[in-house]
This record gives structure tokens, C-alpha cells and sequence, in this order.
């Protein structure tokens, strides 16, 4: 199979899934024991039946193509512009086609992996949406709250400072001053006795 092939099928594998994805969108039902054409004649009829039924059993068929009869210029090349092929001749033209096939055919695959993959459920979402004044409450509070612990961690260390100026080195320069009276209050005693004691000599 070469890669023209291959972006062929891709493109018939996507009009077939889309084509079932209407009919369940329209019908709600899927025919899930119908067998699957395996050719391409066979996969073109069984698109052109399920369109057909689709037509009968609803008008918005009928409706997108009256609308496209009432706009067929929107679809349409106006005449007056110029095709611009570049330059390319036929066979130049194939082969760009056949080198990007692959790409188209890698893209193809790539964007029905992603259509086939789930929606989260938005439940979360709408309830974390709910919570966001509160969230936002809460880290109002939060600051003022660091603000207030900051105030107050300041203010408790300038009252350990002043316990600090006033208990401790206010008593400990206390103790020194009464220290030193105490200590010139016993040299005066000593020097008194000292100078009383030839009187006492005497007397004896």
C-alpha cells in the first residue's frame, strides 16, 4: 500500500466516523451488527444509504442543502482569480500530493486519537469557581493575620529588650553599687579600728 492509499483510507475511515457520530447525534441509535464493507465501492454505497436514510428521517439535510443551493457562490471560486499552480506541471503536482500524504495521513490519525479522547467532567471547576471568593476571604485574612504576628513579634522583642535593660542589667548595676559602698563601708571600719587601737593599748 503506498501513501496515496493509505491517506485515502484515512479519509474514508474519518467520513464513516463522523457519519456514525451524526446518525447517533440525530437517532440516538447506532446499527452495531451491520457488517462493515471491506471495499472502497462498498464503503462509498453503504455512505450514500446512510445519508439517504438520514434525509428521510430528518430535514436538516434537506435544509443544509438548500442552503447550500441559495450560497453556492460561498463554496465557489470566483472566475476572476487566477489558479495559481506555482508553475507546477501534472506530474510535479502528483508528486507533491504523494510526498504529503503522509503528513495528512499522520494528522488525520493524530485528530481523531484527540476527538476520541474524553471531556473532564467540569463539575470540579464550577465548584472550585464557587470557592473562589471565599479562597480569596480566606487569603485576605491570611495577610492580616502575618501583619498582626509581625506587629506583635516586634513589640515582644522591645519588651525583652527593656526586661533585658531593666531586670537583669539594672540589677546587675545595683549589685555592683552596693558592692562598692559595702566594700569602702568595711575599710573605713578597718582604718577606725586601726586608729583606736594604740588608745587601747594605752589603757591597759
Amino acid at each position: 500500500m503506498d501513501d496515496y492509499e493509505e491517506a485515502v483510507l484515512f479519509t474514508f475511515a474519518l467520513l464513516e466516523s463522523r457519519l456514525d457520530r451524526i446518525e447517533y447525534a440525530l437517532s440516538g441509535t447506532r446499527n452495531l451488527s451491520e457488517e462493515k464493507p471491506k471495499t472502497l465501492p462498498e464503503r462509498i454505497q453503504r455512505i450514500e444509504r446512510t445519508l439517504s436514510e438520514l434525509s428521510e428521517k430528518t430535514s436538516l439535510l434537506d435544509d443544509v442543502q438548500q442552503l447550500l443551493a441559495k450560497h453556492s457562490d460561498l463554496l465557489s471560486q470566483p472566475a476572476d482569480v487566477e489558479e495559481e499552480d506555482a508553475g507546477l506541471t501534472q506530474t510535479q503536482k502528483s508528486i507533491l500530493v504523494s510526498d504529503r500524504a503522509p503528513a495528512f495521513a499522520t494528522t488525520a490519525s493524530q485528530l481523531k486519537s484527540l476527538d476520541d479522547q474524553q471531556i473532564p467532567q467540569t463539575d470540579g471547576f464550577v465548584k472550585l469557581a464557587k470557592l473562589r471568593p471565599r479562597i480569596a476571604e480566606a487569603e485576605e485574612r491570611q495577610l492580616q493575620q502575618a501583619l498582626r504576628i509581625s506587629l506583635l513579634r516586634k513589640q515582644s522583642g522591645m519588651l525583652v529588650s527593656r526586661v533585658k535593660h531593666v531586670h537583669l542589667l539594672g540589677q546587675g548595676r545595683c549589685w555592683v553599687e552596693w558592692h562598692k559602698r559595702l566594700t569602702e563601708a568595711e575599710r573605713t571600719v578597718v582604718r577606725t579600728e586601726f586608729r583606736n587601737r594604740p588608745d587601747e593599748e594605752a589603757e591597759i
